[in-house]
């Protein structure tokens, strides 16, 4: 699509307007916020759209904490994901679509609700579909505009292609709760016919080009939202050729994804509202009990290192409000559990190697050293529990230390019992 083409939408006011908004959020904190921005090498899609957030967070105060992993390394993947969802002052975290190291669902599992910016858990799902706090940036950014163009939802007949789970399919939900009419095609938009009516076309397949010219009724409006790289340039669902019959249509590049970044930016100030608090530590140790699973010593190791991290996270949240020294103790604490996890999957897996290998004097030093590990970790958490117990917190907080001290507690003994189950072992 060509700037030059008569029906494309300015969406320059309503951006100005969003980014107003979000200046006078981030002028009006104490502290800045920090939003950590994690993408796979090799999305491209994906890296555009990053890029796009980051001009916007750098433009309006907002700190980034930026951080590229392989394409094939889902264990890194996971250890950057975890290392900055446990950081006490990281306030929001976007994990860039798609992710191919990782199966569906497991980033949502990694993600604690309080730092979801795009929404992508089920805790920030519902909350998002009973309006108490924003839905996925994409479909905000949908509804801004829809709004921005004189749309009255709750009296317009929207149809959506596409029902991807960070596209068309947060777009229906969240105008559905407006009162929309909404009719939704998943694919293969010219097996249709007759089309719903509709007043309103937002395309989100992320195909160059895929919507047919027979889709777009004339006088109708388009948002084109998904988006795709062909030749090295970004493009819409929607041809030039598609989109003339339209009486108004947004462009790519400079149309919905400019605003999407934005509304990502606001989702973030408003988790910042909700830490330190309950919600916040609650959602950090329901992530805790999630990934509290072990299947093996090297992996029942590593979770408890992560629940003991997580805690101190909680430890850095409830002390927000007090001495630096005190953040810096929590962060610290964090830290040397992580890096103690680090050294126990590299432990394990020299362990495996040298007994596959069956060499008896490189596998008696990597046992050792696998030994060595988990009982590192245990101390690291009774020092946490510890400190847990001494520490001071509000009525609304002491729920979250106490379900804190429970965790870290069986985490230790976790790691205690697999560590004597696996020094019970044959070599």
């Amino acid at each position: 699509m060509t700037e030059s083409a008569p029906n494309l939408v300015d969406l320059t006011p309503l951006l100005d307007d969003l980014r107003s908004q979000l200046r006078d959020r981030v002028s009006a904190r104490m502290r800045p916020y920090r939003l950590g921005v994690v993408v796979e090498e090799g999305n491209v899609a994906g890296g555009s759209f990053a890029r796009s957030l980051e001009r916007e967070a750098l433009a309006s105060g907002v700190e980034v904490v930026h951080r590229t992993v392989p394409g094939d390394q889902a264990e890194t993947t996971l250890t950057v994901l975890d290392a900055l969802a446990v950081d006490p002052t990281i306030n929001g975290l976007v994990v860039v679509q798609p992710v191919n190291s990782l199966a569906t669902g497991v980033v949502a599992a990694h993600l604690p609700a309080s730092k979801d910016v795009e929404a992508v858990t089920p805790a920030a799902l519902a909350a998002a579909a009973e309006g108490r706090r924003r839905g996925t940036p994409v479909a905000e950014a949908c509804l801004a505009t829809l709004e921005f163009l004189g749309f009255d939802c709750s009296r317009t007949r929207i149809l959506i292609v596409g029902h991807g789970p960070t596209g068309g399919r947060p777009i229906s939900q969240r105008l559905l709760a407006t009162g929309a009419q909404v009719s939704v095609i998943q694919s293969d938009i010219d097996e249709v016919d007759p089309l719903p009516p509709y007043d309103v076309l937002i395309s989100a397949i992320g195909v160059a080009g895929i919507t047919p010219k027979a889709a777009v009724r004339p006088g109708s409006t388009v948002l084109d939202v998904g988006t795709s790289i062909v030749d090295g340039q970004l493009r819409g669902d929607v041809s030039r050729e598609a989109g003339a019959d339209a009486a108004r249509l947004t462009p790519v590049p400079g149309g919905i994804g400019r605003i999407t970044a934005v509304c990502a930016l606001l989702s973030l100030t408003e988790l910042g509202h909700l830490q330190p608090g309950p919600v916040a530590s609650w959602s950090l140790l329901e992530a805790v009990a999630r990934m509290l699973s072990p299947q093996d010593a090297a992996g029942g190791a590593a979770a408890a290192a992560i629940t003991g991290a997580l805690a101190a996270a909680l430890d850095g949240l409830c002390r927000l409000h007090g001495p630096a020294d005190e953040i810096s103790a929590s962060g610290l604490a964090a830290v040397r559990l992580l890096l103690a996890a680090d050294r126990d999957r590299l432990a394990f897996g020299e362990y495996q190697t040298a007994r596959r290998r069956g060499d008896s004097a490189p596998l008696a030093a990597a046992r050792l050293r696998a030994l060595a590990t988990p009982g590192e970790i245990a101390e690291q958490l009774h020092l946490l529990e510890t400190r847990l117990q001494e520490l001071e917190t509000t009525p609304s907080l002491d729920l979250d230390r106490r379900l804190a001290l429970q965790l870290a507690g069986a985490a230790r003994e976790a790691v205690t019992r697999l560590q004597a189950e696996f020094s019970a072992q044959a070599s």
